[in-house]
């Protein structure tokens, strides 16, 4: 290419295609990674003693995927970023609300701990599932007793990358009217027409709950069982951006592989277990934190009878997109 191409090519600030090294384009996967639990603990203690809620939006922690050391990529996962949030008796997070779809996954607490979603108290017990979905309004108080300890989710990587993650601090002066109420019974729901929202009602949904939809579904062929956190109004993802699950492996029965361009995060709820996700072998126990990136061939094995992950991914993202790919091993 001769010099005086190149100069006009920059001056009229265009490029070569032919000239890229990777015509796929510059693609960056992270890696299967595990955070302990007992890593963790002792991490969410020194935050405690060394950030104060009134100098903190939120106490949170972020996990940070290896692969990203060296990049201005930050979080766990490719789509998703995913925190270990800590409030202690008395505190209080202040209200606000954000376009980032966010969940939260309680792991510790006596239940006196509270989420208020557009003015729908949430109380925080170990193992409950709660939705702060888009644009709504969110705080965080406890008035119980010792920590309480949640893990916290966020398409925040996709969002950011579409500029899309616009913020407002409270006061939450236009909060809509409740509606979790009318769902209380499930496989009824209520003739509202003018509930469009594109998330679930529900906003809270209960371990206690989940154990018991575990119990009563059949095994699948590898033995296993998993529930899905739905939407009751479509039957699909309780919220457009992260989509999740609730697995229970069965003891040393391998689940069956697969593969998958959707990205995974595990958290190990009870139980211990072992993980195969390509050529690595993930060894898990209670509270211990787990990525599945995309591409691999992914397989549990519980090691024990109560063994259960709570499981987020972008998965939803893709397929409405029409970009899901899946394959299964026989």
């Amino acid at each position: 290419m001769s010099t005086n191409f190149r100069s006009a090519m920059e001056s009229a600030n265009v490029s070569a295609l032919w000239e890229r090294t990777d015509p796929d384009g510059a693609q960056l996967f992270e890696v299967p990674h595990l955070w302990p639990w007992a890593e963790l603990d002792p991490l969410i203690d020194v935050a405690v003693s060394q950030t104060d809620m009134e100098n903190a939006e939120r106490r949170v922690l972020v996990l940070e995927n290896p692969a990203y050391r060296d990049s201005p990529r930050i979080g766990a996962s490719l789509n998703m970023v995913v925190n270990l949030q800590v409030l202690m008796p008395g505190e209080t997070a202040r209200p606000h609300r954000h376009r980032l779809n966010a969940l939260r996954f309680i792991i510790e607490g006596d239940g006196g701990a509270v989420t208020t979603v557009d003015g729908t108290r949430c109380p925080m017990h170990p193992g409950d599932f709660l939705l702060t979905p888009g644009w709504c309004w969110h705080e965080h108080s406890h008035d119980g007793k010792g920590r309480a300890v949640w893990l916290d989710a966020l398409d925040a990587q996709l969002q950011r990358h579409l500029c899309n993650n616009e913020f407002e601090a409270g006061p939450s002066n236009d909060l809509p009217p409740a509606r979790s109420d009318a769902y209380a019974v499930a496989g009824i729901t209520p003739v509202i027409t003018h509930d469009d929202k594109p998330y679930s009602p529900i906003f809270r949904y209960p371990l206690a709950k989940v154990v018991d939809a575990l119990a009563a579904m059949p095994n699948a062929a590898d033995g296993s069982r998993r529930i899905r956190y739905a939407n009751p109004l479509t039957g699909g993802a309780a919220m457009p951006g992260i989509d999740c699950y609730m697995l229970a492996p069965a003891r040393e029965i391998e689940t069956r592989a697969y593969r998958t361009n959707a990205n995974m995060m595990c958290l190990a709820v009870e139980g211990e277990g072992v993980s195969q996700i390509g050529d690595k072998t993930l060894q898990w126990g209670k509270n211990d934190i787990f990525s599945l990136p995309r591409g691999h061939w992914i397989s549990h094995r519980a090691k024990s009878d109560d063994a259960k992950l709570f499981q987020l991914t972008d998965r939803e993202v893709l397929a409405r997109l029409d970009y899901l790919r899946e394959e299964f091993r026989d």
